[in-house]
């Protein structure tokens, strides 16, 4: 089975999440299952969203994600979602995020402000 995500823990209670290519709703709803897997036992948690790679992202996609996110906002610290060089995609995902307003989600454009944001900073990230 190919997986159009990746999904690493980066410390205690931290993730990283990087959609990969087209990320249908099929594998968003995939996604879920693997993530809260992963977040069952934890009190706190944080997410950092990379979709700087993603070539098409579906917008139901993007609502599963941010349903998941809602569903789990007491436990979530702080999300952090990466977009650069996609304008059209930071406009429709800033749109969406509006709908789920938290003052613990943030857009940003490079790795190290989501990192910064999220207080991880030490983490070292290497891109493929």
């Amino acid at each position: 089975m190919i997986f159009l995500y990746q999904l690493q823990k980066m410390g205690e209670n931290c993730f990283y999440i990087k959609a990969i290519g087209k990320f249908p709703p099929i594998e968003a709803e995939r996604f879920v299952n693997h993530f809260k897997d992963q977040i069952k036992n934890m009190k706190k948690f944080c997410v950092l969203v990379d979709i700087s790679d993603a070539s098409h992202l579906d917008s139901r996609s993007i609502n599963i994600i941010l349903d998941l996110l809602k569903e789990n906002n007491k436990r979530l610290e702080k999300s952090a979602f990466v977009i650069t060089n996609n304008p059209p995609l930071d406009v429709e995902f800033q749109y969406l995020l509006e709908k789920a307003i938290s003052p613990k989600r943030k857009i940003v454009t490079t790795l190290d402000e989501a990192k910064e944001w999220l207080g991880i900073s030490d983490i070292v990230i290497k891109k493929d």
